[in-house]
């Protein structure tokens, strides 16, 4: 049985702590130091970016980025001379972008919207991007059909979306990381009961991705809300992929994503994101991780035209 998950509001409250990808930057001097630190981390990390993301292919139109988190994607449209209108759930994310965007002199648009429910006109943009957002969204099919009916005709939306068929997904999640979590409730077995009592409201919404040395407090801590329910694939996913208090994360097979964009022509996928050198070792050669990454990788985007 898979429990209910998060409303808009519980992913706003859980996203407005900081902008995605915030808690990789450490030691900046200042917000200018941070933007570039955030630059030089998202593209050394996610090497694949610019190549499989056409910045330049906004030039000259009018480009629409649905989560915008620190806007880095986004100054890359806007370098690339892209009319760029940038919007997130957030007010965290909405005012680091536009931040981002002053130090570096860019023009822009920035401004607060849930993708279920667009405030713009019908056909107003020539490409629409989102790089990894659209599935914490509690409906994503609401948010596809919104970029299909904001894109004009013969646009391009170009979608991340997390991987079901993946490393990540069925090694890490399901095998590792559930294994990590039944330890940890076997090693508290006779004391479930005054734990539940000891944790009873005491989460916060303050952990970001899967290092935090709290991660499987947390995980213990909902499971004790939530019962072995919690560990049911269709659950469990939700709440690790970044960070166990994450309400919502949806995964995709190229056949549900090509089902949820059936409405768009032309739809291609390219499959990325298995970073071994950076978690098994630089003795991993970089053309294995490549070729692993285009089958298994945890990063699935969608090319799609109107």
């Amino acid at each position: 049985m898979s429990e209910q998950h998060g409303n808009v509001q519980d992913v706003r409250e859980f996203w407005n702590v900081e902008p995605c990808g915030t808690q990789f930057v450490q030691g900046a001097h200042d917000r200018r130091d941070f933007f570039q630190k955030f630059r030089e981390h998202r593209y050394r990390t996610l090497w694949f970016i610019p190549t499989l993301i056409p910045f330049g292919s906004g030039a000259g139109k009018d480009v629409l980025e649905i989560g915008c988190g620190n806007g880095a994607d986004g100054a890359c449209f806007a370098q690339q001379g892209a009319r760029y209108t940038g919007v997130d759930l957030t007010q965290a994310a909405v005012d680091a972008t536009r931040e981002h965007f002053g130090y570096l002199g860019l023009p822009g648009s920035f401004q607060i919207e849930n993708a279920e429910k667009l405030s713009f006109d019908d056909q107003s943009f020539d490409l629409v991007y989102s790089y990894g957002v659209l599935h914490h969204t509690p409906n994503p099919q609401r948010a596809f059909d919104e970029v299909h009916r904001v894109l004009k005709p013969g646009g391009r939306a170009i979608i991340m979306l997390y991987h079901k068929s993946s490393f990540n997904y069925y090694v890490r999640i399901l095998g590792l990381m559930r294994l990590c979590l039944l330890l940890k409730i076997a090693s508290r077995v006779g004391r479930w009961r005054s734990d539940r009592e000891q944790h009873s409201g005491k989460r916060r919404l303050d952990i970001r991705g899967n290092q935090n040395s709290s991660l499987w407090d947390a995980h213990y801590s909902i499971f004790l809300e939530r019962g072995w329910e919690y560990l049911r694939a269709e659950n469990f996913v939700h709440h690790c992929t970044d960070g166990p208090e994450c309400p919502i994360a949806f995964v995709y097979t190229r056949r549900t994503a090509g089902q949820a964009f059936n409405r768009f022509r032309n739809v291609e996928f390219r499959v990325a994101h298995l970073p071994l050198q950076q978690h098994v070792g630089s003795w991993v050669p970089m053309w294995l991780e490549r070729q692993l990454a285009k089958r298994i990788g945890w990063t699935l985007l969608i090319y799609a035209d109107k």
